[in-house]
This record gives structure tokens, C-alpha cells and sequence, in this order.
């Protein structure tokens, strides 16, 4: 009997004896993230991805929405003539505004509004890159008709980028370029066309770009900037 007591009080205090110690957690002891992909198909991940096309929630915080709209369709560098909708969250359905770099909410439609102005600004200068390379002789030409493009969008440029840097966190700037360059390169001939179709393409690009078919003025998507007060 004493050896059982003895055997009975030796295993109660190495019990007592664990018990403060939290035994330890599973490797992925990190965030968790809900990724839906464009087809919707959900996967969980502790990597937050950096696809722009793909919509992720970090498990356990409050979902913010995207800082910019789904593109549902190739860019359309031509100005606009009528404001495009602009989706905002509701706050019932328990989604935040995505706040800028002071943590207010952006105003209406100005992330989406830099971002066209990117897609722009990528497209032109990616445009004299490409047609450069194929026409080297008629590179002045390219060059010429970008400098004249950017003196006539001077001040949308100007006041974009200022609101880019004062704004936006270096997080979202990174978001914004990404998806601003995937949009531009749908506009892009590959490189798998036959060279004589990139040429005609460039011969049209440049005179589309010379008659003002890609202006930042008088777009109406890029009204939220002209709005905006900066302090």
C-alpha cells in the first residue's frame, strides 16, 4: 500500500507539474488567408498572395474592400464621356472603405481614377519602348508625339503622381502598379504576332496617340483627382 501511495503521489505532481506549461501550438501558428480566385474557387493560405486578381481576407480581421475596381473588360484608352459607377461599401455588410496613408476613407472613385491614369502613363511609354525597337528609325517620331502627349496631360500627371506619394501607402502604390501594368499589357501586341502586324499596330498607336485619341483631359474617369484639394 505505501508503494502504491507512494506511486499515486509521485504521478499527482508531475501532473501538477505540467500543467502550467502550455504545450506548444502547430507550426502554423500565423495568419491564415481566404483567397478567392477569378473563377471563385476558395483556397486558404498562411501566404498572403500578391496577385492582384485575386481577392484575400485575412481570417480574423474585419475584410476591407479592394482598394480598386474588378476590371470586368480590356481598358479602353479613349476618355470617357460619362462618370463611371463607383461601388461603395455599404457598412452593413460588415466590409470597411479602404482607408489611405492618414487612415480615412479614400473619396469616391479617387483610387480607381489613379489607377487610369497609370494604365495611361504605362501604355504611352511602354508604346515608344515597343515601336522603337521595331522601327529604330522612327524613333523621333515616337518620342516626339509621348513629349507632346505628356505636356498636353501635364497638370492630371503632375497632380496624380502628388496624390500617389501623399495618399497611398508604399502597400498600396505596389498594388496600384501591378494591376495598372496588367491592364496595360492586354493593350500590347505580343511578341509571338508576325513583325509586320506589331509595325501596323505601332503605325496606328502613334497616329491614334498624335490625333489625341488618349487623352487624359476631358476623361471624365480622372474627375476625382481634379476634385480633390490637396493639402
Amino acid at each position: 500500500m505505501k508503494t502504491l501511495r507512494h506511486l499515486l503521489s509521485a504521478a499527482l505532481l508531475a501532473a501538477l507539474s505540467g500543467a502550467g506549461t502550455a504545450a506548444p501550438g502547430p507550426a502554423g501558428d500565423g495568419p491564415t488567408y481566404r483567397i478567392v480566385g477569378p473563377d471563385g474557387k476558395v483556397t486558404f493560405s498562411d501566404r498572403k498572395p500578391t496577385d492582384p486578381q485575386l481577392k484575400t481576407h485575412q481570417l480574423g480581421q474585419k475584410e476591407t474592400a479592394p482598394l480598386v475596381s474588378p476590371a470586368t473588360q480590356p481598358f479602353d484608352l479613349h476618355p470617357a464621356t460619362s462618370l463611371p459607377p463607383v461601388a461603395r461599401p455599404s457598412g452593413n455588410d460588415g466590409v470597411a472603405p479602404p482607408l489611405d496613408i492618414s487612415g480615412k476613407p479614400f473619396p469616391p472613385g479617387l483610387p480607381d481614377a489613379i489607377l487610369d491614369v497609370l494604365v495611361h502613363q504605362f501604355f504611352v511609354q511602354t508604346m515608344m519602348e515597343t515601336c522603337s525597337r521595331l522601327r529604330p528609325q522612327s524613333t523621333d517620331r515616337y518620342q516626339g508625339g509621348v513629349r507632346n502627349w505628356r505636356d498636353r496631360n501635364a497638370e492630371i500627371l503632375d497632380k496624380s503622381n502628388r496624390i500617389t506619394f501623399t495618399r497611398f501607402t508604399g502597400e498600396q502604390r505596389d498594388t496600384l502598379r501591378a494591376t495598372g501594368r496588367a491592364r496595360m499589357a492586354q493593350l500590347i501586341p505580343s511578341r509571338d504576332l508576325p513583325e509586320a502586324e506589331r509595325v501596323s499596330w505601332c503605325d496606328h498607336a502613334s497616329s491614334d496617340l498624335a490625333r489625341r485619341q488618349f487623352e487624359l483631359v476631358g476623361d471624365l474617369r480622372v474627375a476625382p483627382i481634379l476634385f480633390f484639394q490637396m493639402p
